[in-house]
């Protein structure tokens, strides 16, 4: 059984790990970064199988009005088990009805989100980051 965790440190090479087996495009040849990425995130929720990561979800949040999902990744050979949706459900009952959660969804994942209760918004912009 998967546990979900709020609390619990991770390392830029668990994380690493995570990506590369989730199949999510991720800086993962630049530890630096990840170990920033992990620092600089307010927001981490973690799926642990006993002592193995599994699944992450990573992101920053006012706390207030909005929080913003910035990774939602699951090993590839757990993923059809519902942890990506037991990570946003405990996000989102933590974090309360009166604070908004947005994302951005890898082009392959779009199918997902509508089913755990998000709604396309055709009214979002962003400028492309250097990878």
């Amino acid at each position: 059984m998967v546990e979900i965790q709020t609390d619990k440190k991770i390392t830029a090479e668990e994380l690493i790990e995570v990506f590369i087996g989730s199949g999510i495009k991720r800086p993962v040849y630049d530890q630096k970064r990840i170990k920033r990425m992990i620092a600089n995130a307010n927001v981490l929720y973690t799926a642990w199988d006993n002592a193995k990561l599994v699944g992450v979800l990573r992101g920053v949040s006012d706390n207030s009005f909005c929080t913003f999902v910035s990774d939602l990744a699951v090993l590839k050979e757990y993923q059809e088990r519902d942890i990506g949706t037991q990570l946003l459900t405990a996000l989102r009952k933590n974090q309360g009805k009166d604070i908004s959660t947005v994302l951005i969804s890898a082009p392959s994942a779009t199918s997902f989100y509508p089913k755990v209760g998000f709604e396309s918004v055709s009214h979002a912009f962003k400028k492309q980051r250097r990878y």
